[in-house]
């Protein structure tokens, strides 16, 4: 019963202890002897980090089964301070000679333990920092011979410590197998060398030839890649074994140089404006010297690191340069991309693989080591075809080159321009035909030499001309004056050009004698009118501002503005022919009576103007009687009908606080214009101070204001309520006004100040439509306002209320809007509709039959006869303020509004009284009858804005 006990006890004890120790055995590598007639890999290890590098042999050994991790392929740590520990058995055959073969080239400590059992065989050391003699075979990584191994199997330690990225790659051969391959790698890696200098000698041949920058970029690469193959390849190792410091040497330079040059290359091979890029590039060039030569004085893992990762940057920038390349569509850059893609592989997947975030694919080292070449070559045949294209381009061009200069030739035969070359003493080397046509003669003399344009020009001119060449970087274009053969001038131009690569000056001469009579005739018409032959306006107004200015060589002291009366009736009545005729001889006359210094101009259709010089007021006057008398005087006789003309002088002292000659032209005319006003035929002079005048220039002014007011807006709209007397009446009853805000102060000026301005210079008629216009409109866009209102009264202009196109533009404004006629009333003064009652009658009835009111304003201002309302077809009649102003202390006043309201109510009117402006006044009005009032008392004027809809209160809707 116990003996079964205990073997099962037994049993269950050897199932947990064979587990464990199969988990804890080192992974192990059987190999024949046929294995070994080729590289074999180690697929399968221990790895275990030592971070104080301080652990034996004997100590990794114990350890690296309980605490190393398995690794499958090769194993890549990346880079790091510390020591690892990579552990393998090996059962081989017994006596066969073995190396351990190591495909990394850049492992600072490298140590090899060998244990048969507990027994160590070794160590080897070997590494980078060792002499190439000391490393082991001749190989371009590491290649050491194992010792003979038993029956085994052993236990083979690996200790591996480096600032550069640990990737192990390992793989074990027989003896005489690794002798071939130590010949088999040398020959490689020679011949991929030697094709590879070869390649950047080749080309930087042929920069010598072509001088192309891209030539010279793409052989310092070739050159770099050159290099570092020698260093990765061990090359310098064999040359010369006891410098054990030049493959890190060339390493560091040969990086930063294909890295620098290769990014060059493409910009240049691909024409490249690279813009903001620069920046980039010259941060990323100089970050690649800093490291790579920092990383010659250290040998610090972090300087590696830092290395890698720009490798990692500058294969990103390349690509970025190449894809702008194919996005500005510049040739051949889809091949660059093609045949830089094999690198660009390389510089992002290497650095990745270093670090350990990438695992690199099987059999990558051998692309790594041709996969560069290979790129090269295909650059090489791609820059072979670029260059190619250059060259048939270079080619073309010399063709065009010679082309140009057959025309070129024929041209300075053949060109109307004289073209020539001399030397800095004017003296000629050569000179076309047209040169000589200029110069007065058939053909130049053979002693060509001998003329000299500084005889032709003049030595001044000539010494001035040269140093304005010297001045003005060799160029330098004038018209002057020169003398040909016989001395005789012509005006031409001339431009000169300086060649100091040739010591001489080129240069062409064009004939300007003709264009130069053309612009003094040019000048003459543009100073004289066309008509009269008199100096015009603008001729007048530069001789003022010289004046003025004092710069004039001949000061003038007075300025005479002419303007003719009657000249009209001769256009009218016999046409502008015999206008002009008049004008002609007119101006004849007018210059007869001047005296020698003076100067008459005509300054618009029948306008002149005189400028005196140097006189006295009385003498100017006494010159502006004698010119007003002259017109008077002069008879004008068209087809045997005589006419006489009378003009109206304005005087004005130009030394009279006159600054411009805007302002002396403004000031003559205003005092024509008042002299005209004055009763023509006279003279007037200006005065500043002169009431009158002031008035007057104040209206013109105004007319400026006006025109502006109505353009930019300056004119607003207000309104002043109208009160029923006699009953409520539902609705809005108000009168339309109209003030100017002045645009500089801000205020408010009201009709009155420039009623009278406008009447007179025709403007109302404007007003009037700017007042229609924007009336409908506001209207329009308040239709709440709309519906309250029970009527708006609108005050018209004589000129508008006869104008048949302001009645149809009345009618279009209520239509287009939509607007109510029959809320409309208009307002005619007394004066303007009792002045032509046929015709007023007509347009009031026309007025009404659109459905507007019509209201008689002012009335009885006129003294017009009662018996005059029965012929106008009326519906409002407005009395005049002045019978209103204290009616309730005046009887008179209030029997003439009595009698005015009886009539009114017989012919069927409404009446409102005007400037109503006290209770008693309202309360006599409402008393005698009168319909409704209007004036400060019910309301004063108030911008027409204040009852818009999105203005008033809706507790603000009652009537007035």
């Amino acid at each position: 019963m116990l003996r079964p006990l205990r073997s099962l006890i037994l049993l269950l004890c050897l199932a947990c202890v064979v587990p464990a120790w199969a988990s804890s055995a080192l992974p192990l590598l059987k190999l024949s002897a046929a294995d070994l007639a080729e590289p074999v890999s180690i697929e399968r290890s221990l790895l275990l980090e030592d971070p104080s590098g301080q652990l034996t042999a004997s100590e990794v050994l114990q350890r690296i089964t309980e605490q190393g991790r398995e690794v499958q392929g090769t194993a890549r740590i990346g880079y790091t301070r510390s020591a690892w520990w990579l552990a393998v058995q090996l059962q081989t055959p017994p006596a066969e000679r073995l190396q351990l073969i190591i495909g990394q080239t850049f492992l600072d400590d490298l140590e090899v333990w060998l244990f048969d059992g507990e027994q160590a065989l070794g160590p080897l050391y070997s590494g980078t920092t060792r002499s190439f003699l000391e490393r082991g075979e001749p190989y371009p990584q590491f290649l050491l011979n194992l010792p003979r191994l038993g029956e085994g199997p052993h236990s083979l330690l690996l200790r591996v410590q480096s600032h550069s990225a640990i990737n192990l790659p390992l793989q074990v051969v027989g003896a005489e197998q690794g002798q071939q391959l130590i010949a088999h790698s040398w020959l490689q890696s020679g011949l991929l060398i030697g094709a590879l200098l070869a390649l950047a000698l080749f080309y930087l041949v042929k920069y010598s030839t072509l001088r192309e920058t891209q030539l010279a970029y793409f052989s310092l690469t070739s050159l770099c890649v050159a290099l570092y193959n020698t260093s990765l390849y061990n090359i310098a190792g064999l040359l010369w074994p006891q410098w054990t410091l030049l493959p890190k040497l060339l390493v560091n330079l040969t990086t930063a140089g294909m890295l620098i040059f290769s990014s060059l290359f493409l910009a240049s091979a691909l024409r490249l404006q690279l813009g903001r890029l620069r920046w980039l590039r010259d941060a990323l060039f100089a970050a690649i010297l800093l490291v790579c030569i920092g990383g010659l004085a250290s040998s610090h893992a972090y300087t590696y690191q830092t290395l890698n990762l720009l490798i990692l940057c500058t294969g990103l920038y390349q690509l970025l340069v190449m894809c702008l390349g194919v996005h500005q569509r510049r040739p051949y850059a889809p091949g660059y991309l093609l045949c830089w893609s094999a690198v660009l592989v390389l510089m992002l997947l290497v650095p990745l693989s270093r670090v350990g975030l990438v695992p690199l694919p099987a059999g990558f080292h051998a692309l790594y080591a041709y996969l560069p070449a290979l790129s090269m070559l295909l650059f090489g045949a791609l820059l072979d075809k670029q260059l190619e294209r250059v060259r048939r381009v270079l080619l073309s061009s010399q063709a065009q080159a010679i082309d140009n200069l057959e025309q070129y030739q024929a041209l300075f035969r053949n060109s109307g321009e004289g073209i020539f070359r001399c030397q800095r003493d004017g003296r000629l080397l050569e000179a076309n035909p047209s040169l000589a046509r200029l110069l007065g003669s058939a053909s130049l003399p053979d002693d060509i030499d001998q003329l000299s344009l500084q005889r032709l020009l003049g030595e001044a001119q000539w010494r001035a001309l040269l140093r304005q060449l010297d001045e003005q970087a060799g160029m330098v274009s004038c018209e002057c004056e020169l003398y040909d053969l016989k001395q005789r001038p012509l005006w031409v131009y001339l431009s000169l050009h300086l060649r100091p690569q040739r010591d001489c000056i080129e240069g062409i001469v064009v004939d300007l004698s003709e264009r130069r009579a053309l612009e003094e005739r040019l000048q003459q018409l543009a100073a004289h009118d066309a008509l009269t032959g008199l100096l015009n306006r603008r001729e007048l107004e530069r001789l003022l501002s010289e004046t003025l200015g004092g710069t004039a060589k001949r000061r003038f002291s007075h300025l005479l503005h002419l303007s003719l009366d009657r000249f009209k009736q001769v256009n009218d009545l016999c046409g502008h022919s015999a206008g002009d005729q008049l004008l002609r001889q007119l101006a004849t006359q007018l210059a007869h009576q001047l005296p020698r210094h003076a100067e008459l101009a005509r300054v618009g259709g029948d306008e002149f103007a005189v400028l005196l010089r140097e006189v006295d007021d009385d003498a100017a006057l006494k010159q502006a009687e004698a010119l007003r008398r002259a017109v008077e005087q002069f008879v004008f006789t068209w087809q045997g009908r005589p006419f006489r003309l009378h003009t109206s002088i304005g005087l004005l002292a130009l030394g009279s606080g006159v600054r411009d000659w805007e302002t002396a032209l403004t000031w003559a005319s205003s005092a024509s214009q008042l002299a005209k006003h004055q009763g023509r035929n006279r003279v007037c002079q200006f005065n500043p101070e002169d009431g009158a005048l002031l008035e007057h220039q104040r209206q013109l002014q105004w007319i400026t204001r006006l025109r502006e007011a109505c353009e930019r807006g300056h004119f607003e709209l207000f309104y002043q309520p109208v009160q029923a007397l006699q009953s409520a009446t539902a609705g809005l009853h108000y009168e339309v006004l109209l003030r100017y805000r002045d645009p500089q102060s801000g205020e408010w000026i009201s009709p009155a100040q420039f009623l009278d301005a406008a009447a007179r210079y025709d403007f109302l008629g404007a007003i009037d439509r700017w007042v229609v216009q924007h009336l409908c409109a506001w209207l329009a866009a308040n239709p709440r306002h709309l519906a309250q209102l029970a009527q708006v009264n609108v005050n018209l202009s004589a000129s508008s209320l006869l104008d048949c196109d302001f009645h149809r533009l009345l009618q279009d404004e209520l239509q287009r809007h939509g607007l109510p006629p029959g809320k409309f009333c208009i307002e005619v003064t007394e004066m303007v509709a009792l002045g032509e009652l046929g015709v007023s009658a007509q347009w009031i009835e026309e007025l009404r039959s659109k459905g507007l009111k019509v209201a008689l304003d002012d009335f009885g201002s006129g003294f017009a006869s009662y018996a005059y309302l029965r012929h106008l077809p009326l519906d409002i009649l407005k009395i005049d303020g002045s019978f209103i102003s204290g009616i309730e202390n005046d009887p008179i006043n209030q029997a003439m509004v009595g009698s005015m309201r009886q009539i009114a109510g017989q012919l069927g009117l409404l009446t409102v009284a005007e400037f109503v402006e006290t209770q008693a006044s309202l309360d006599c009005l409402r008393r005698l009858g009168i319909d409704y009032a209007q004036g400060y008392f019910v309301g004063r004027p108030q911008p027409l804005r204040q009852q818009a809809d999105d203005a008033r209160r809706p507790d603000t809707q009652e009537a007035w």
